[in-house]
C-alpha cells in the first residue's frame, strides 16, 4: 500500500512538472520601439505606387500568401506557409510567420516602408486544449535582406 502511494505521488509530481513546462511565457521585447523602428523602416526614392507594388511582389516572391493589400491606406498583411508537427506532451503544432507592411509618403517626398514579421506557433492536444506563442522577429539582418529585395524590385520597375 505504501509503495503505491509513493508511485502515485511520483506520478503526480511528474505530471505537474510537465504541465508547468507548457505554460505560455510572456514575451518581453529586447529592443525599444525606436530601436525596432530603425530596424523595420526604410525610405526609398521612388513613387508610392512603385513602392507598394514592390513590397507586395517581394512578399509573394518569398512565398507569403497576401491576405490584404489596400493601396489607399498603404497596408499589406501576409502569412507564410504553415508547417505542422508533433511534440511529445504538447500535441500537434503549427508554425508560420505573419507579416505586415505599411507604406507612406514622407514630407521629404521619399516613400517609407515599415515591415513587421512575427513568428507564431499554435499547439493543440488530444484533449481539446489549445495554446500558442507569438514572437516578433527582431534580427536586423533579416529585415535588411527583405529591404534589399524591395530595393531590387523597385529598380526593376523603374529601370524600364
Amino acid at each position: 500500500m505504501l509503495n503505491n502511494k509513493w508511485k502515485l505521488s511520483f506520478l503526480m509530481i511528474l505530471i505537474v512538472g510537465l504541465m508547468s513546462g507548457c505554460t505560455q511565457q510572456n514575451y518581453k521585447p529586447s529592443k525599444t520601439s525606436l530601436e525596432l523602428q530603425s530596424i523595420q523602416k526604410r525610405e526609398f526614392d521612388t513613387t508610392y505606387k512603385v513602392a507598394f507594388a514592390s513590397a507586395l511582389s517581394v512578399f509573394q516572391d518569398k512565398g507569403y500568401v497576401v491576405d490584404t493589400a489596400d493601396s489607399s491606406t498603404g497596408f499589406i498583411t501576409a502569412e507564410s506557409n504553415k508547417s505542422s508537427g508533433f511534440v511529445p506532451f504538447v500535441g500537434q503544432t503549427i508554425e508560420y510567420t505573419k507579416s505586415t507592411a505599411f507604406i507612406e509618403v514622407m514630407p521629404s517626398s521619399l516613400v517609407a516602408i515599415r515591415l513587421n514579421f512575427v513568428k507564431h506557433q499554435e499547439t493543440s492536444s488530444g484533449y481539446g486544449m489549445k495554446g500558442g506563442n507569438s514572437v516578433p522577429i527582431e534580427a536586423p539582418e533579416f529585415y535588411q535582406g527583405v529591404f534589399e529585395d524591395i530595393q531590387k524590385a523597385i529598380f526593376v520597375r523603374t529601370s524600364q
